[in-house]
């Protein structure tokens, strides 16, 4: 590859993962060999092998040991990467064993640049376990696209129980990529009322206060409905969702213009933003222009409907 079609294939592969894909565009861009990655990591007093290296960046194998992570850090620097966008691209260390075909989620590994939402949410006195004081057992998001291509809304219907412990506010998480462009508005707030917002420019994350409209106890459940509202200018090819244990259902729809039609749309699922993105289903665009992908009990990760123009 050029350097000219790297860059940006890299670019987004630090963005989107997977790690495998991001440390080889690097390397690639680089110039660098192996061998002399290898050597200028003997030198900072770390010992790995060149075979190992060829696994990270083919993805049969990811670093998970303290010494491979430092040395993840270490290349970062030597390939003139930002500081820690290789290793928020890792996730969990890979489950082995009986219990490898369950894969845990944390709310901070539906995205990369993770620490971007652990700034946002410290504006808040919040962590990222307080995405998961509210159960969610079922969700239903309708996207609506316009006639340019742009997302126009997102209205989103979730049905909660608190789980743990009381529970007085709930925090919706939006991350947008694209500079200089607003955010969205929040309209028809259903079961709360909006409280504060908070965002971190460098990474895009924008965290809303949600307030409940009664305290819910250990148990206690509520519908919780919203629409974020659009300015012109947001385009985008994807939509994912973070789904957790308890939920039961989740139901994505994508509501096109009937003028401009997607030539392809299928739905994806990810264990984390560490692993690549997985096909599971061709959507059919019916006459009412809308593509629907509705899974029962789904599988704990990232579960999302992408579309192409042409």
């Amino acid at each position: 590859m050029s350097g000219r079609s790297t860059e940006p294939a890299l670019a987004d592969a630090l963005e989107s993962g997977p790690f495998s894909l991001a440390l080889r565009l690097a390397i690639q861009a680089s110039g660098l060999s192996l061998e002399r990655l290898q050597h200028h990591l003997r030198e900072q007093g770390l010992s790995v092998s060149r075979t190992a290296l060829s696994y990270w960046q083919s993805g049969r194998t990811q670093p998970e040991r303290a010494d491979s992570l430092r040395a993840v850090g270490v290349l970062e620097r030597m390939l003139d990467l930002p500081g820690g966008s290789l290793v928020t691209l890792l996730g969990p260390p890979r489950p082995r064993g009986r219990w490898s075909g369950h894969h845990p989620s944390r709310p901070d590994q539906a995205w990369a640049r993770p620490e971007g939402l652990w700034r946002a949410l410290a504006q808040l006195e919040a962590t990222p376990d307080c995405l998961t004081r509210l159960e969610r057992l079922r969700h239903s998001a309708l996207l609506r696209m316009d006639a340019h291509r742009q997302i126009r809304s997102l209205t989103t219907q979730v049905v909660v129980r608190a789980h743990r412990e009381p529970v007085w506010r709930e925090l919706m998480v939006h991350r947008s990529f694209m500079a200089g462009v607003p955010g969205p508005e929040i309209e028809q707030a259903r079961g709360w009322r909006p409280g504060r917002i908070r965002n971190d420019p460098e990474t895009g994350f924008e965290v809303h206060e949600m307030l409940l409209d009664r305290e819910l106890p250990v148990g206690g459940t509520a519908v919780l409905e919203y629409t974020l509202a659009f300015p012109p200018g947001h385009i985008d090819r994807y939509a994912s969702f973070r789904v957790d244990e308890g939920m039961r259902e989740l139901t994505v729809e994508i509501a096109f213009d009937p003028a401009v039609l997607p030539a392809h749309c299928h739905a994806y699922f990810q264990p984390s933003v560490a692993h690549p993105k997985r096909a599971v289903a061709q959507l059919r665009i019916g006459c009412s222009a809308v593509a629907a992908h509705v899974m029962l009990d789904p599988e704990h990760g990232i579960h999302g409907v992408s579309w192409e123009w042409d």
